[in-house]
């Protein structure tokens, strides 16, 4: 049943990262997880913030976003979706291969909703996401507590 309610909440999300192996695998477990729902992929934090910013496009409210990305950082990314009327409403989760403290800390200052680091085994990558959906849905779009931040298996 919760399945149903993260494809229903969340039809379509977007994933910002530069990666193309992290790309393809996250794909992947999209497809897998949630076959019914888009993803779109964009490679770099600029064209991340001009798709959010063409009203001729389609909206997605999710946004998977990598830290270190080229032309925009993911940080940079972060600092103008929150700073911008028309856009500090997206759900952002930060999707990095750091698991670094003060990188964690420092997204959660920025207001990301979640900090997701990139797991080492595959496998591990759909259960993140569908705990990650799954939180975002019950959240109302609002960050947790400091403690509920990191999504971790």
């Amino acid at each position: 049943m919760q399945k149903n309610m993260t494809q229903r909440l969340f039809n379509h999300i977007l994933l910002a990262d530069d990666d193309i192996d992290d790309c393809d695998f996250f794909a992947e477990a999209v497809r897998d997880q949630f076959p019914d729902m888009k993803l779109s992929i964009m490679h770099d934090g600029a064209k991340l913030i001009s798709l959010l910013e063409n009203p001729q496009t389609p909206k997605s409210e999710l946004v998977f976003l990598d830290l270190n990305m080229p032309i925009m950082s993911g940080e940079e990314c972060l600092i103008k979706i929150r700073n911008s009327d028309a856009l500090k409403k997206h759900i952002i989760i930060v999707f990095s291969t750091s698991s670094n403290t003060a990188d964690i800390e420092k997204m959660y200052s920025l207001g990301a909703n979640y900090f997701i680091t990139k797991p080492v085994v595959y496998s591990h990558l759909p259960i993140l996401i569908k705990k990650a959906l799954s939180l975002v849905s019950q959240s109302d779009n609002l960050q947790p507590a400091f403690e509920n931040f990191h999504v971790k298996i």
